[in-house]
């Protein structure tokens, strides 16, 4: 095998492991922000009294108040190309294991700053 066929292969491996670690991050973002719909989002009666809609897609969470127009600013939670949560275009980072707790806690603060809850 010459030197530049090695190198080569050397490069696609590298990049097939990358690739794999940051579907892993996705998905494990994914999951999070489904349970996090699903338990905090979904059944949070403040958030319903305040007239706060909220929708998920398996990608994103939609919060937003029909009944301040069309030109209302909506919330978006996401899950960012490399795993990462972003809320309305700022990056919270990736979900890690002992770390979910406090994300979950960033992004409830972020939803009582957005909606002044």
């Amino acid at each position: 095998m010459s030197a530049l066929d090695h190198a080569v292969t050397e490069l696609e491996a590298k990049r097939g492991k990358e690739e794999n670690e940051r579907l892993t991050r996705h998905r494990a973002a994914s999951v999070f922000l489904k349970e996090f719909f699903d338990a905090d989002i979904a059944t949070s009666k403040k958030l319903r009294d305040s007239g706060v809609q909220a929708s998920f897609d398996g990608l994103r969470i939609v919060l937003r108040k029909p009944e301040e127009g069309v030109y209302a600013e909506a919330m978006l939670i996401v899950v960012g190309e490399q795993g990462e949560i972003d809320v309305s275009g700022r990056s919270l980072g990736p979900v890690a294991g002992p770390d979910k707790d406090a994300k979950k806690k960033e992004l409830i603060a972020e939803i009582i700053s957005h909606f002044s809850l």
